[in-house]
């Protein structure tokens, strides 16, 4: 499934005059009013955080697809295309003067498709104990849920949870767990390869 829609909102959104000159100055109000909330390792935490959300709105696509190509190898997983559709619909609903705003035009819609990914993948893992995806968006989720507020983050989590439980799961392809080995996720953090975190993470 194509993913021309969603890709050419985030080149116009990513290619917006001062969106990234924005999204600092955003990060830095964001800090003053809760200098204790968002951790950096070294270097400026607008500058870290902002390259971290940059490479969030970057891997949404590829994530889509790879979550798309899973659904094509292992007749165990959920079929995804539906769930492609949702966040394609999610984007096409996007005012153009949104994506004037660079990455907080679009931030909303981008963690949106991130958390059904989150979902879907939670899911897949319970079924097959195996790993889908090439990164772990967990804690750059939840980054990003602080970021444009709990109120309206957990409307769209809810919207997520509602989208996942009404996608219906196929039957008698559960892997039995005793025949399957555990090793460790193979898939980096997002937000730990930016060195960036919230306090209670640590």
């Amino acid at each position: 499934m194509s993913t021309a829609s969603i890709d050419k909102a985030l080149d116009q959104a990513l290619g917006a005059t001062e969106g990234e000159q924005s999204l600092q100055r955003f990060i830095a109000v964001f800090h003053r009013k809760h200098p204790h909330l968002l951790i950096v390792e070294h270097g400026s935490l607008e500058r870290r955080l902002t390259a971290m959300l940059i490479q969030y709105c970057r891997l949404l696509p590829i994530l889509l697809d790879e979550a798309k190509s899973v659904t094509g190898r292992h007749s165990s997983a959920s079929d995804f295309d539906a769930l492609h559709g949702i966040v394609e619909a999610f984007f096409s609903s996007l005012e153009p003067k949104r994506l004037t705003f660079g990455v907080l035009g679009i931030l909303d819609k981008v963690y949106f498709g991130h958390r059904l990914l989150e979902e879907w993948h939670d899911r897949h893992r319970l079924d097959t104990h195996r790993t889908a995806l090439s990164w772990d968006t967990s804690l750059s989720n939840i980054l990003v849920h602080t970021l444009i507020g709990d109120g309206y983050a957990n409307e769209l989590d809810a919207a997520v949870r509602d989208v996942i439980d009404t996608q219906p799961r196929k039957e008698g392809d559960t892997i039995d767990a005793k025949k399957i080995r555990h090793p460790a996720p193979p898939f980096p953090c997002l937000a730990s390869r930016h060195g960036v975190s919230l306090a209670w993470s640590r």
